[in-house]
């Protein structure tokens, strides 16, 4: 944010602290939701958990250091691993409270997102937006459980309110968590730049938090470096094969392509001011150069469209995350149990035109990309804007200044 901006904000003065709580019916209805979305997923559920409980088996009390060269199959970053630890300890009851946790994730980043959206006809338009998110999020967290995207969208949340506050260093700190638990939370490295004279700190911060969580499996074993090309194979209907590639592995610049071109195209939006759609400008690239067509992608990509709908423009009806959840929803993403077996209908279609899927995902991904840098960007009002004393949350409302 630019000095001239901050400065305004400290000279305004501040009204009296409004109740923000507003009707409970929203958010009883929109817990209702998510829950009934979590039923809905819950059978199976938790397919890739695995991957956290044996990750965290072989970090603790295998690999080690060696963990990413001996494995480099494993694209989840150590702070997943690390907090995916002591739920393991749980046995059985570990994975049904990781899902828990982690569908309650997706309320909870939309609490945060809220206080940030402008008054007007905010309940409603944060309400609307929860019902689209709901349905996409439990796909991340209930049927597949993946504790490392649900982990970098909560902390790029947490860095977005940081920002806002400006408190540089913790944002800092959140967002190099971020990529600390998914490599690919990188893209949303410019969120630091729109804090102008404190980016410097909230950089350093961020780098520090990497450096902490990547160092060491580095230093201890340069091999390390030989996840930037996992044995992945390439899915018929990716984004990697809507673009050209042929090749039956992931090639060798994907990986590095993914960590640059993300973060520039951010950094445009940013340039752009339009920075509310840097998430979902990041998402986008990713998912346009991923070798996979996973159906737990709807869920970062429903967040970061929601994010652009609440705070990057004034419709009510959340279209981009409308669109967002439409065109990347799988059809089989309730019945999935009987997925294989559908003779007809549009499951039948999806599984024989993987490469028309692969064309239309990345068709949202370039369509999503121009919608952020390309659209008119609206006016924002100094009421949008919120002031984050120190110690215990406060939110005030703040009045702009006089002529």
């Amino acid at each position: 944010m630019s000095a001239e901006y901050q400065r305004a904000l400290q000279q305004v003065p501040l009204e009296g602290r409004r109740p923000r709580w507003g009707s409970l019916a929203p958010s009883l209805v929109l817990a209702i939701w998510a829950a009934l979305w979590a039923w809905a997923q819950s059978n199976p559920s938790g397919l890739s958990w695995h991957f956290f409980a044996s990750g965290s088996q072989l970090l603790f009390h295998g690999s080690g250091l060696n963990l990413y060269a001996q494995h480099p199959e494993l694209q989840i970053g150590p702070l997943a691993f690390l907090v995916a630890a002591p739920l393991t300890a749980l046995g059985d009851a570990a994975q049904p409270l990781a899902l828990i946790l982690m569908t309650a994730a997706g309320p909870l980043c939309l609490a945060l997102i809220a206080p940030l959206v402008p008054q007007w006809h905010r309940v409603r338009r944060v309400f609307l937006a929860g019902l689209v998110l709901m349905p996409a999020w439990t796909v991340l967290s209930v049927r597949f459980g993946h504790l490392d995207d649900v982990l970098a969208l909560v902390l790029a949340v947490v860095a977005l309110r940081a920002v806002v506050a400006n408190r540089a260093a913790f944002a800092g700190l959140a967002l190099g968590a971020a990529v600390a638990a998914k490599p690919w939370a990188l893209g949303f490295f410019p969120i630091l730049v729109v804090l102008d004279e404190q980016r410097r700190a909230a950089i350093g911060s961020a780098l520090a938090g990497m450096a902490a969580a990547w160092a060491p499996f580095l230093i201890a074993n340069p091999a390390t470096l030989a996840a930037l090309h996992p044995p992945v194979g390439v899915a018929a209907s990716s984004g990697l094969r809507a673009v050209g590639y042929r090749g039956d592995v992931i090639p060798a610049w994907d990986r590095v392509g993914q960590f640059v071109l993300a973060p520039l195209f951010s950094l445009a939006a940013v340039l752009r001011g339009r920075w509310p759609g840097l998430f979902l400008v990041a998402v986008a690239v990713r998912l346009a150069m991923d070798p996979k067509d996973n159906p737990y992608y709807i869920g970062g990509a429903a967040l970061a469209a929601v994010i652009f709908d609440l705070l990057g423009t004034r419709r009510t009806v959340p279209w981009a995350a409308l669109a967002t959840v439409l065109v990347l929803w799988q059809p089989w993403a309730v019945d999935y149990t009987n997925r294989l077996e559908t003779s007809t209908g549009l499951s039948l279609w999806w599984f024989q035109n993987p490469g028309v899927i692969g064309l239309v995902h990345l068709a949202w991904s370039v369509a999503m990309i121009a919608l952020v840098l390309l659209a008119p960007q609206p006016l924002l009002r100094l009421e949008s804007r919120l002031r984050l004393a120190s110690g215990p949350l406060r939110v005030f409302q703040v009045r702009s200044p006089s002529p």
